[in-house]
């Protein structure tokens, strides 16, 4: 089997999205307008399609699991991850009628015309991702090379994510943890050799107790993280950019200036964030490079209606423009 650069357990979702409401409700509202779109989703699944749209067909894998709905709402996530080229030798798929009629990962995501966005994750049969899962994929471990990127996200049961990291450690494989969607802190996954965890400012604030307001704020978070074994901290802070932490760096980066569209859209920017990150440290570019083009990938992503992988040409051009 090939020596993929980056590996991504993870769930996989298929979005239904109500795109350009005109606010995002409180409870008890209802509104008229936006638009239907459904779409490829899941936060591992979102960053092995980003960061094999950056590197190539070949050089992402996903372990994950699926099941075969009668509406066929498993086949978007798969064929999306498909036509980008992702191995997905290790996604499992079965059948509705013999998993007890569970679902694939379902997220509802309404999104206001300012570009702020809700998302209801309903997970279905991500729960039932297993360590045993991981070990039947051991084969994807292996790293010769010693360059191999891991990409965790905490949409999977909490053994499976211990699981996965240990697997990778044990093969020395760079760990990315993408805490997306935690509702509480995670120390218990803090001191398992974490290479580097990138939240934005309201993860950061429920791991740390801290709140994120300016790059104080977000270096006192970080040492808290820090503190507990994790080797570098990437807070993004959506339009003030990023801060990047680690014993020997302090860095604030912010969002490039890019023409900007009619459509302001959060969706998978922290997503594009963390595959572009991976991509390029898996290219062995520094940790500073790597952070500061994600933060433009990520910012272009936001001008992007839905989930639509900035590309390598996109990146280019941008950095090419910038720099006459």
């Amino acid at each position: 089997m090939q020596d993929f650069q980056i590996i991504v357990p993870g769930g996989l979702n298929t979005d239904i999205v109500g795109l350009g409401v005109e606010r995002i409700l409180g409870p008890g509202e209802l509104t008229l307008g936006g638009e239907l779109k459904i779409g490829p989703g899941g936060k591992a699944r979102n960053m092995a399609q980003m960061a094999a749209t950056y590197l190539g067909k070949g050089q992402v894998a996903m372990i994950g699991r699926s099941s075969r709905d009668p509406f066929g709402l498993w086949e978007v996530p798969i064929a999306s991850l498909k036509n980008v080229g992702v191995d997905i030798s290790f996604v499992k798929v079965t059948e509705f009628s013999e998993n007890g009629n569970i679902f694939p990962g379902i997220a509802l995501i309404p999104v206001a015309k300012s570009g702020r966005n809700q998302i209801y994750v309903l997970p279905g049969v991500n729960l039932d991702f297993s360590p045993e899962d991981i070990e039947n994929a051991s084969i994807l471990f292996r790293n010769p090379s010693r360059k191999k990127v891991m990409i965790l996200a905490l949409e999977i049961p909490l053994a499976t994510a211990k699981s996965a990291i240990r697997k990778a450690h044990e093969n020395h494989i760079r760990i990315i943890l993408d805490p997306g969607g935690i509702e509480k802190p995670i120390d218990d996954l803090l001191n398992e050799n974490i290479f580097l965890i990138k939240p934005n400012e309201y993860e950061a604030e429920i791991i740390t107790g801290i709140r994120i307001k300016d790059f104080e704020s977000a270096r006192r978070s970080a040492q808290k993280i820090l503190s507990k074994g994790v080797q570098n901290v990437f807070i993004t802070h959506g339009d003030k950019g990023g801060y990047l932490f680690n014993n020997h760096i302090n860095l604030m980066i912010q969002i490039p200036q890019i023409a900007k569209s009619r459509i302001h859209d959060e969706t998978g920017c922290g997503d594009q964030v963390t595959a572009i990150l991976a991509a390029c440290l898996s290219e062995d570019r520094s940790l500073t490079e790597s952070a500061e083009i994600s933060i433009v990938a990520g910012t272009l992503q936001f001008y992007r209606a839905g989930i639509q992988p900035v590309t390598r040409t996109d990146l280019n051009k941008y950095i090419e423009t910038s720099q006459t």
